[in-house]
């Protein structure tokens, strides 16, 4: 009697054994360049759109409330302010994360008003003002790495005109 030889798998692996480890290396490391960011000019380009778009809501608002708006810069970070009854500046009744902005340790800001340096050490007063008209005061913010200072380093600028038009850019030297 002949008994049929049953055939044994072949050594190694299945096509879906190896397709479910490549779907847990691409998530993985997915994880892995989320966590980690992007390099700095990523980081910068990211501070100075997020300033973009919280100045462009802001002239919004003050158009459709009638109200004036003001941006007080600092080295770290800004916040919006409007003006009370009394004319002082105070920060409007909305969400922080619309009005202040903080940024990270290793990141700062420098100021230009109407083609002139500010100094952002202790600023009394806000620097910039966002008209009802949707006019604005001249500006130019420029995010850097606090840190690096040579001429070649990453910098990125938000600027806006005296009608309210904004750009972003990468400083080119």
């Amino acid at each position: 009697m002949h008994l049929a030889s049953r055939s044994r798998p072949a050594p190694g692996f299945t096509l879906i054994e190896i397709m479910v480890v490549m779907v847990l290396i691409g998530i993985i490391t997915s994880f892995a360049v989320l966590s980690v960011g992007g390099g700095p000019r990523d980081r910068l380009a990211e501070e100075a759109r997020r300033l973009a778009a919280l100045v462009e809501l802001h002239q919004q608002e003050a158009i459709l409330s009638g109200e004036l708006r003001s941006i007080r810069f600092t080295r770290t970070g800004y916040a919006v302010l409007n003006q009370n009854e009394r004319g002082e500046w105070q920060p409007p009744t909305a969400d922080a994360l619309l009005i202040r902005h903080e940024l990270p340790n290793d990141l700062t800001l420098g100021l230009w008003v109407e083609n002139r340096p500010v100094d952002l050490s202790a600023p009394a007063w806000p620097q910039v003002l966002l008209q009802n008209s949707g006019e604005a005061t001249e500006f130019v913010a420029v995010f850097s790495q606090a840190d690096d200072r040579t001429s070649d380093a990453p910098r990125y600028r938000v600027a806006g005109d005296a009608l309210g038009r904004l750009t972003v850019s990468e400083v080119k030297r």
